[in-house]
């Protein structure tokens, strides 16, 4: 979505995306010291990411090397922003009083209320499943333009949470009081867990309540990193040769099922990153385990070659790239 995004506007704005949030939002927000790392060629002072560690070591993390995050930032919107507090400080103050540097209105009051309004009920969320019945619920009932809604403390305030491989950040916002909460780590946090517990201690904190939350009730509430590994199975129910092609798809692009002679079974290449393929129980099913600079990062569990009434294999449905596609995940059409 924050991809597609970024294209559109590009297509609008006709300049590069990174060009347009600087002279647009980076410029009249005085934020001197954000940038792209898609653009930033020495990448020494950016703090280290760190992802879950390998099955043997499940407390364990592993470094997210700074190649994979620059070459991940072509999504742009998605995760190309390099920021700190000081100027995410003032993009929360944009975002709470319509204001530039200056003092002046950013935006019309129409435009700045659809950023926030609702545009689509929520119900069922992570955050409502973890956190509506907890002693103090924080909950979500609405989305806006890439802002939630929700309620903590009978207070209504609006959440966005970013994640990457190696980074996590999360804004609260609470209009009604002009308070705002940032915070951003260089781990993994399933399911914003650790995210919601520190936001909510330091939202009491900024409330002048009395926080229900303290160090230890929030480690309490932790689960330890877990990395589920893949066992190397490489028994395929026909000749390896006929797996091997270019699948393509309109929307998702191209895959590549190559042979590894060196370790003697397939390898699955998909933009710049590279899975391990594995044979599953039914025939032609694979699974992918992450190799390179997605090691422990990236696996995906559940692919499937389709046949022609010959037994020809003709493509590759992948039920592990779109969670949301429930019964029609992507297909991608072999060519060569």
């Amino acid at each position: 979505m924050y991809g597609f995004a970024s294209y559109l506007s590009e297509r609008l704005g006709n300049e590069p995306w990174e060009n347009l949030v600087t002279s647009k939002i980076f410029d009249r927000l005085g934020m001197t010291s954000s940038t792209f790392i898609t653009t930033m060629a020495d990448l020494s002072g950016a703090a280290q990411g760190y992802d879950k560690g390998p099955k043997s070591k499940p407390k364990a993390v592993v470094p997210v090397p700074l190649e994979l995050s620059k070459k991940w930032g072509i999504w742009a919107g998605s995760g190309a922003i390099m920021s700190n507090a000081v100027d995410m400080a003032k993009y929360m103050n944009f975002h709470l009083s319509n204001t530039d540097k200056n003092g002046n209105e950013f935006m019309t009051t129409a435009n700045f209320n659809a950023l926030h309004q609702q545009h689509r009920k929520l119900s069922s969320t992570t955050v409502n499943t973890h956190f509506g019945n907890e002693e103090v619920p924080t909950t979500e009932n609405g989305y806006g333009l890439g802002w939630k809604r929700g309620l903590y403390r009978n207070n209504e305030n609006l959440l966005h949470a970013g994640s990457t491989y190696g980074y996590r950040s999360f804004i609260t916002l609470f209009p009604s009081q002009n308070i705002g909460v940032f915070t951003s780590m260089n781990g993994e946090d399933d399911d914003y867990i650790l995210r919601i517990l520190l936001h909510n201690f330091l939202s009491d904190v900024a409330l002048g309540v009395t926080p229900w939350l303290d160090a230890s009730s929030i480690c309490d509430r932790l689960t330890a990193p877990k990395y589920t590994g893949y066992s190397n199975t490489n028994n395929p129910q026909r000749p390896i040769t006929e797996y091997i092609g270019l699948y393509v798809n309109p929307i998702y692009g191209n895959l590549n099922v190559e042979f590894d002679p060196n370790n003697e079974h397939l390898v699955l290449r998909y933009g710049v990153a590279t899975w391990d393929f594995w044979t599953k129980s039914g025939k032609d099913q694979f699974k992918a385990e992450g190799t390179g600079m997605i090691r422990y990062l990236k696996n995906m569990h559940s692919f499937t070659f389709l046949t022609n009434e010959n037994d020809g294999i003709v493509s590759v449905r992948v039920d592990s790239f779109c969670s949301t596609c429930g019964n029609d995940p992507p297909i991608f059409h072999k060519v060569v």
